[in-house]
């Protein structure tokens, strides 16, 4: 898009805007400029949901190409630990995601307690436990992937501090650990690539104690959009709405825009795509109510869109950038519908009863791979 056609995309309706609210316009002008620019508004969401509704529809196929040899192996093979990561992302990502552990671990640290039990599924990095080493407590840290499991037990052996810790390999859809191990359960980053999440959530249900408490982080399917509210309001809208009325959503990402690495697949197989789903706050709710889990709290985090113009040039600007965006985080929390519009969603739910079944039931997550 050409600088030109840019300038009078945002001038259009900003003019319109103008007209509407100028206060010496005469009434009659006011309702023809606010009209227009409501039609402009109307005509633009139209054509941005009927494409989100078809891209929604298309990962989702794309989803059905996932198999279960291919996710093992490209967890296995091909992802590096968050902090390995952090060397490609530089300063300005490293940033962000510390934050997100940050906001992770003081949650942690309000509900455990003394003494207590605390499960971090996907632990990746332990970069949660890196955040509780004076906290009197156990950490058990799980992980899919072979890598990242030594990498957390290399790094946690001989942590000073008080928390006492250790860390194993395993299925979060089939934890190893007797019913209500935990007092606290952390899934950060994780339930988003899972084939079928609700047998992970039904999983950390059952190794929680009664009253115990799930932390989690993931995508936000309500996410900021990349777009100017100027242009594209009732998108804004759409997001904001959304959290809360999931079949309102109409973009909502359902896997990674690039296939498993073809050396990974037997020869001749077409191309496999993974999850990489974003979540909706309310669909997700239900999915934990279903469980016994009911959510205390909400929020999301991370403002603006690490893709996006604004987040591109704070990191071009160094610290300073990351002074601005710390900024920017704080205000957009506070503010009103805006604060639903994070990149990531964090969730803290509670065990409050059992599950509604044994088994996740039909329905519960409309994933492809779920009854």
């Amino acid at each position: 898009m050409g600088t030109a056609t840019r300038i009078a995309r945002l001038g259009v309706p900003l003019a319109l805007l103008g007209a509407t609210v100028r206060r010496s316009a005469r009434p009659g002008e006011r309702v023809v400029a606010g009209s227009a620019l409501i039609g402009l508004w109307a005509t633009v969401y139209a054509r941005y949901r009927a494409a989100g509704i078809a891209q929604t529809a298309h990962e989702r196929e794309l989803l059905a190409t996932a198999n279960w040899e291919a996710f093992t192996r490209h967890y296995n093979e091909r992802v590096p630990t968050i902090e390995e990561e952090f060397d490609l992302w530089g300063a300005y990502h490293q940033h962000r995601h510390e934050m997100r552990y940050d906001l992770v671990a003081d949650a942690v640290r309000r509900a455990l307690p003394a003494g207590g039990r605390v499960l971090d599924v996907g632990c990746g990095s332990a970069l949660v436990a890196d955040r509780l080493t004076g906290v009197d407590a156990f950490y058990v840290g799980m992980d899919f992937g072979g890598h990242h499991v030594h990498y957390a037990q290399s790094k946690l052996a001989g942590s000073p501090g008080r928390l006492g810790s250790a860390v194993g390999q395993a299925d979060g859809a089939k934890l190893p650990f007797t019913d209500g191990s935990f007092d606290v359960v952390v899934m950060s980053e994780v339930i988003e690539h899972l084939l079928r999440p609700e047998l992970a959530v039904w999983e950390v249900a059952r190794v929680l104690a009664d009253g115990g408490t799930f932390i989690m982080t993931t995508n936000n399917a309500s996410e900021v959009p990349l777009r100017s509210p100027l242009t594209h309001l009732f998108a804004w809208l759409e997001k904001a709405i959304g959290a809360e009325h999931s079949d309102v959503i109409s973009l909502r990402p359902w896997v990674w825009p690039q296939p498993v690495d073809p050396s990974l697949l037997p020869d001749g197989s077409p191309p496999v795509y993974l999850p990489h789903t974003h979540h909706i706050q309310a669909e997700t709710r239900r999915l934990f109510a279903a469980a016994g889990l009911d959510t205390v709290e909400w929020s999301t985090f991370e403002f603006p869109p690490p893709q996006s113009t604004t987040a591109r040039s704070l990191e071009a600007r160094g610290e300073p950038g990351r002074k601005m965006v710390d900024v920017i985080e704080s205000f957009a929390r506070r503010v009103p519908l805006v604060n639903r519009l994070g990149c990531h969603l964090l969730m803290i739910a509670r065990k409050e009863r059992a599950a509604v079944a044994a088994d996740p039931p039909a329905g519960v997550w409309p994933g492809p791979f779920s009854p």
